[in-house]
């Protein structure tokens, strides 16, 4: 089920061992579960208010393609701009995102949806 796989990764992340007999009973289609995308996982069973501040950033990357403009990011969440900036610092650092500009507007990309001709100010 997809909260069995969505337990198993929360576990993991914050270190709390899983246990299979927790687990409940299993069919045939457990299979097919493991292979859920990232896209798949972000649209089922997780309340927006209970994801980390990452994932939640994600997750509007993942429901518009790979880039969101500073503005609806911060409309979305109702953040503040510093917490924005902070969140999006931690994940360019983890090269989770890049965060460019492109005429006067600030855009978040997943890493690898990057406009053509992209250059990192970093120089990368």
């Amino acid at each position: 089920m997809v909260l069995k796989n969505l337990w198993s990764q929360l576990s993991a992340r914050f270190g709390e061992p899983v246990e299979e007999a927790d687990a409940g009973p299993t069919d045939a289609s457990g299979d097919d579960e493991e292979t859920l995308s990232y896209a798949e996982q972000v649209e089922y069973g997780v309340d927006e208010r209970d994801l980390a501040d990452e994932d939640r950033i994600l997750r509007l990357l993942v429901k518009r393609g790979g880039r969101v403009d500073r503005g609806t990011v911060l409309e979305k969440t109702g953040w503040s701009h510093d917490r924005l900036d902070d969140v999006v610092s931690e994940m360019e650092d983890d090269d989770q995102v890049s965060a460019i500009t492109v005429g006067r507007q600030d855009i978040i990309c997943r890493r690898g949806f990057e406009p053509k001709g992209y250059r990192s100010h970093l120089n990368e």
